[in-house]
């Protein structure tokens, strides 16, 4: 039987694994703070929560992860935050760490030191220094891994920080019992154990360091003391133990009865394992515990099945990019198909754990090369200096000499200089002041066009109150003395006309006022542009419940139609203005029997709403007018009076809420307004 047990041992202690990092209770859901960070100003409070956040969701969601780090960086550079900028760079390293995209975890973690250096932010540089040791950890280079480890612990044991020591000893002995240095790993451990009883922390982390302690032992076959330890962990269990902390006790005992062939118990706990790491979504120890299960079943007989799990565990080795998890895998794989006198396949899995395994290797190549060519260098620099070195004293030999000469030629030169200095200021100064004049007549004549245009506004304005203000209230006044005389009469069907009249009068003027407020708040610059995320289709259904009637007064038929609701993001009352308008207009010009059909199109970034009516249309010549104010007087189906202004604030409206308007006409052939607006991004907004 070709299987090594020192894997499996190895297997148990990186399951113990304590990432030290970035521990914290979380009293608040994701989504709540999400809320509650956008809602914060643009300082540098909102860079911390920023990247507090993105920690929040580093194992919810890992795009959303970044996108809040990459937010806080930004706003940092803006702000010219430095600290905010090292802190940002660390989070982003943390989030390629999660993403097994180590070689950005090491640039950025790396930037987000020099930083922290720059500071002297020693807690910091130590925090960094433990991510980057991790990462090494996770590509197979011991070396530095150790490096950053023992720099990080060197500094918090200075600053002592007894609770960030504990978690750096926690990663030495990890790292030592994967390299095989099997008692510099109890050392760490050990003494591990001793400082975390003596801060009295949680149970939790005591129940890791025992789990690590019994693994050591059993990598060196003291089996007996390594239960000893594991059962002392068991006893410290309790209902405030995290479900990571039972998974790796469950995934310690798999193994250890593996070790002993206690094959159905082995099952069993790798079985239970392998349930929480469903739940919770574990990724890396899931390997081991599929490995773990694969090995047994084929231990037992049970090959295929056996099988299907070490496959499905070297292919997520291969996902995420870890070499030495694969040439573990690969080591099980050809001895399962030795084991079935498959050695096709056992040959394959050969080829793939050398190639693996020459892939280890040349990491320690490539160091050794560099390692080379610096000190290639280095011996090339020394040379080099002393090269220059009798250069410069055959220079300066020679300078000593030409010294008079050149202090003679100065002197003359920069009296030249001077001359030179003096004429070209008086002549920048001459052309600073020419452009200032220039630029004073640039500014009075735009000031006189706007002024003309101002004026030629508020002459057109003036038409339209003393026009389209008076005629729907001449209109009113007529009908209200007419109804005491119909209702004399108790001609109620004339009454019924009346006031759909009045209806029509009344919504007129409505419609105009609302337009001239409006128009008045956009001269002052103070009109309200508050955007919200809302229903489209339920919004538009609303408002044309209100134009039913009107449209009714006509005898047009009003129809909506859309495939599917969205959510757009855009100020509310602006949206119903520009919709009120348009419908206003397609009544108005659309005669009796007509048809306006309403409509919505979504895509992937905006919401497509167009009224098309089959009214009187627009002429060519002045299609390119009508959201002009001042684009002359149209007449209604009917004699309806407008000039324009409800028109000239729909674009206004649509170009405030990101979007854009535009209109397809033809003359008696009706018309259709199409509008766009975005829709809810919760990236953006």
């Amino acid at each position: 039987m070709r299987l090594v047990n020192s894997f499996l041992v190895l297997i148990i202690l990186f399951s113990s694994y304590n990432v030290f990092s970035e521990e914290r209770s979380q009293n608040t859901t994701p989504d709540s703070l999400f809320l509650y960070v956008n809602a914060l100003p643009n300082d540098s409070s909102k860079v911390v929560e920023l990247n507090d956040l993105s920690y929040t969701y580093l194992k919810v969601q890992l795009d959303t992860a970044f996108m809040l780090g990459q937010r806080a960086l930004d706003f940092s550079e803006k702000l010219n935050y430095e600290y905010g900028i090292a802190k940002s760079l660390f989070q982003l390293g943390l989030v390629f760490r999660y993403q097994s995209n180590y070689k950005k975890a090491i640039e950025y973690s790396k930037k987000s030191y020099n930083l922290f250096e720059k500071m002297g932010k020693s807690g910091e540089k130590a925090r960094v220094l433990n991510s980057l040791g991790n990462v090494y950890k996770r590509i197979g280079d011991y070396e530095k891994s150790v490096e950053n480890f023992l720099a990080s612990l060197k500094i918090y044991k200075k600053i002592e920080d007894s609770v960030k020591v504990s978690y750096v000893m926690n990663n030495l002995g990890v790292l030592y019992l994967e390299m095989g240095e099997y008692e510099k790993s109890l050392e760490f451990h050990l003494q591990n154990l001793e400082v975390r009883r003596e801060l009295n922390v949680s149970n939790e982390h005591v129940i890791k360091t025992l789990m690590n302690i019994g693994a050591v032992y059993r990598e060196t076959n003291e089996n007996n003391k390594a239960i000893d330890y594991y059962n002392e962990a068991i006893n410290l269990i309790d209902e405030n133990t995290s479900k990571y902390s039972q998974l790796l006790l469950l995934q310690n005992m798999g193994d250890i009865y593996q070790i002993k062939r206690y094959f159905k118990s082995a099952k069993y706990y790798y079985l239970k394992a392998l349930k929480i790491e469903k739940e919770i979504g574990e990724q890396d120890i899931l390997i081991y515990t599929l490995q773990g299960l694969g090995n047994v079943l084929i231990m037992e007989g049970n090959f295929n099945e056996g099988l299907s799990y070490l496959l499905k565990a070297f292919s997520l080795a291969k996902e995420q990019g870890n070499l030495l998890k694969q040439k573990r895998l690969s080591e099980s794989l050809i001895w399962a198909y030795e084991k079935a006198d498959d050695y096709k396949n056992s040959f394959s899995y050969q080829k793939i754990y050398q190639s693996v395994s020459d892939s280890l290797l040349g990491i320690e190549k490539i160091k050794q090369i560099t390692e080379l060519e610096q000190r290639y260098e280095a011996e090339k620099r020394d040379q080099q200096i002393v090269f220059l070195e009798k250069e410069q004293e055959i220079q300066k030999l020679n300078l000593s000499k030409k010294t008079i000469e050149a202090n003679q030629k100065s002197f003359q030169r920069n009296i030249l200089i001077v001359f030179a200095l003096l004429a070209i200021v008086f002549v920048v100064f001459l052309a600073r002041k020419n452009k200032k004049i220039n630029e004073q007549r640039a500014e009075i004549a735009d000031r006189n066009e706007k002024l003309l245009k101002s004026n030629k506004t508020k002459d057109r304005l003036f038409q339209i109150i003393a026009h389209d203000l008076r005629s729907p209230l001449v209109s009113i006044e007529s009908i209200t003395q007419l109804i005491p005389y119909w209702v004399e009469e108790q001609d109620y069907e004339s009454l019924s006309r009346l006031s759909k009249t009045l209806e029509l009068s009344v919504n007129n003027v409505l419609s105009l006022i609302d337009n001239l407020l409006n128009w008045a708040l956009s001269q002052q610059g103070k009109f309200p542009y508050n955007p919200e995320s809302f229903k489209i289709i339920e919004t538009i259904q609303d408002a044309i419940s209100l134009y039913i009637p009107i449209a009714q007064i006509k005898n047009i038929d009003l129809q909506f139609s859309s495939s599917k609701d969205s959510i757009v993001f855009a100020d509310k009352n602006m949206f119903l203005t520009i919709i009120r308008n348009l419908l206003n207009n397609a009544i108005k010009f659309t005669p009796e029997k007509g048809k306006i059909n309403i409509g919505v199109d979504i895509n992937q970034q905006f919401a497509n709403v167009w009224i098309k009516d089959s009214g009187i249309g627009i002429s060519a010549d002045k299609k390119d007018a009508v959201f002009e104010l001042a684009n002359g007087n149209t007449q209604g189906t009917k004699g309806e009076t407008g000039k324009g202004l409800g028109l000239f604030f729909c674009k206004e409206f649509v170009h405030i809420n990101n979007g854009d308007i535009y209109i397809e006409s033809e003359e008696g052939k009706g018309t259709t307004i199409i509008f766009t607006l975005p829709l809810f991004n919760i990236a953006e907004n």
